[in-house]
């Protein structure tokens, strides 16, 4: 299907059009019920299906608000993005004072990384009805991406007055107060998760932890949420294990042997494995707030994570005079999250190109081609095609003297290894990297480098070569 559906003129309905129009025969209810199965489609996933059933009845209603607001949402769920800001401006047209077409517009225009059109309807939304607790959910969303976290936080204030009871507003809160650096009250807040629908519970017999006294325990710690936070939080074992507990660790089969090198860690098991006995058992993601930690200790902690002795990965014998550098440039086909924080493969051939340089792609998947579609397989080594687990990562990114990447589970172990990891952020980064500034609370060999303007990496590539050209002067 063709991204942009071809689109009608916009012009009000008139009050002789209100009446539903038949769609077949002389059945009057057919447009009715067609919408309902294109709805019941669009609410089960099945896009391509809801979509191609708005446009059919599109062409028989052409100015139907709830057709094109419906529309626009299966399609930017889809990640047709600009396609569904043009349907959702068409809804507005027919519907202009419907505080939810307005929010939906800016949902759509957010998505399309254009956060501060998106904050105009946003707010033009709860201007129109005050009591719109959606509203000012979504209007607090843009304000964080924009990185104005104190109305941020009084937005979702106002949404949790309206609406004591959601969640999803309380752990959107407390995400924005990781981002404005309180770490101890933003964890604290974060525990709401835990009773999102999406949020995995596994069922255990054992109890959950509850941050008491664990010595002599066995717990275990199991991953909630992707790669990069078992990366991140298998950390808080070392506390677990001064502790006097025994830590066993659930993960993803693509870390268990790295995990295995952990010294604090006493057992390792890969998801689909048997479990061996245990006490307690928490998410890795919850143990910040239950351990207590203090955060300006943590930044000062050693590595933590180390390449396993019997490594496979070798770049062989190389000239010691150039420094070696990793790159990692996009993320996984996915969400609109992951093709904002992904960079143009073409942004680093200029590192590639330079004589001082030797430049590694720990790259996987489907973008591996770029180094070939660039014209640049004789400048850049293409090691992640070699590269099947996070211990073999481990193993080729020890033998490097930098890693630049997007935010991406290599640079979470790059930077859990104590190696110099710089990593490129788009303006709405991740709360894990905070608001602003260079550093991050967790790693301290890290350098963090951050869009200006969402969707330019102009300034921070120019930023990054300054700093290489700094290096190399060293």
């Amino acid at each position: 299907m063709n991204d942009t559906p071809t689109l009608h003129p916009t012009r009000p309905e008139s009050a002789a059009t209100d009446a539903p129009t038949p769609l077949f025969g002389s059945d009057s209810d057919s447009f009715v019920q067609q919408l309902r199965l294109a709805s019941q489609a669009h609410r089960a996933g099945r896009l391509d299906e809801a979509i191609s059933s708005y446009l059919r009845l599109l062409a028989v209603r052409p100015y139907h608000a709830e057709l094109h607001n419906n529309l626009g949402v299966a399609l930017r769920l889809a990640g047709k993005l600009e396609a569904s800001v043009a349907h959702h401006r068409l809804s507005l047209a027919a519907d202009p004072q419907n505080p939810a077409l307005h929010s939906n517009l800016g949902n759509a225009l957010r998505a399309a990384n254009r956060p501060d059109e998106a904050v105009k309807h946003h707010f033009q939304s709860i201007a129109l009805n005050r009591d719109y607790a959606e509203g000012f959910f979504n209007l607090a969303l843009c304000l964080r991406d924009l990185g104005r976290l104190d109305e941020a936080v009084g937005c979702f204030s106002r949404a949790l007055t309206l609406t004591p009871d959601n969640r999803r507003a309380r752990v959107e809160l407390a995400i924005a107060l990781l981002m404005r650096g309180e770490l101890a009250s933003g964890f604290a807040a974060y525990e709401a998760r835990k009773r999102l629908p999406e949020t995995p519970a596994p069922e255990f017999a054992q109890p959950a932890w509850d941050g008491g006294p664990i010595e002599g325990k066995r717990i275990l710690l199991y991953p909630e949420q992707g790669l990069s936070d078992v990366l991140l939080f298998v950390r808080f074992a070392r506390e677990l294990k001064r502790r006097g507990a025994t830590v066993i660790v659930l993960c993803q089969a693509l870390l268990k042997e790295l995990l295995c090198a952990v010294d604090y860690v006493d057992e390792v098991v890969a998801e689909g494995e048997g479990l061996p006995e245990f006490d307690l058992h928490t998410s890795m993601v919850s143990l910040p707030h239950l351990c207590g930690t203090d955060f300006i200790a943590l930044a000062a902690e050693p590595a933590y994570l180390r390449a396993p002795d019997d490594s496979r990965i070798k770049l062989g014998t190389l000239e010691q005079a150039k420094l070696r550098v990793g790159i990692y440039w996009a993320a996984m086909p996915g969400q609109a999250q992951d093709r904002q924080r992904s960079v143009p493969f073409s942004r680093f051939l200029p590192l590639a190109g330079d004589p001082e340089l030797l430049v590694f792609s720990l790259q996987g998947g489907v973008h591996q081609k770029d180094i070939q579609q660039f014209g640049a397989g004789g400048l850049v080594h293409d090691v992640g095609r070699g590269i099947f687990d996070f211990a073999e990562a481990a193993t080729a990114l020890s033998q490097l003297d930098l890693l630049i990447s997007i935010d991406a589970p290599v640079a979470h172990l790059a930077a859990a290894m104590g190696m110099k990891t710089w990593v490129l952020l788009p303006s709405a980064a991740d709360w894990r990297w905070q608001l602003g500034g260079d550093s991050a609370p967790w790693y301290r060999s890290t350098r963090l480098f951050r869009q200006s303007v969402p969707g330019d990496w102009t300034s921070v590539f120019a930023a990054v070569r300054a700093e290489l050209h700094a290096l190399k002067s060293r």
